[in-house]
């Protein structure tokens, strides 16, 4: 008996990581910083500090508003606005 494992479609993978990408780009850059050093590259807060050259207390409260606004962002709370350049 063969069993079939349900895999999400690809474009929705895409779908998720454009959101993602357009909801990070919403945050102010130090918060967006501290996300991806942390968040994605897997830094400690000592490294993202040391990287940074800010106070490890900074690291932590800017991390903490980036999660925080991004779950805002991604929750519909905050309107994605584009950024024009």
């Amino acid at each position: 008996m063969e069993v079939e494992v349900a895999v999400p479609a690809a474009q929705t993978d895409r779908l998720a990581l454009r959101d993602l990408a357009a909801a990070l780009a919403q945050l102010p850059d130090d918060q967006r910083e501290m996300l991806l050093l942390v968040g994605l590259e897997g830094f400690s807060y000592r490294e993202a500090a040391r990287i940074t050259g800010a106070p490890m207390g900074t690291v932590m409260s800017r991390l903490s508003r980036g999660r925080q606004r991004l779950r805002q962002v991604m929750d519909g709370e905050i309107a994605q606005l584009r950024r024009v350049k």
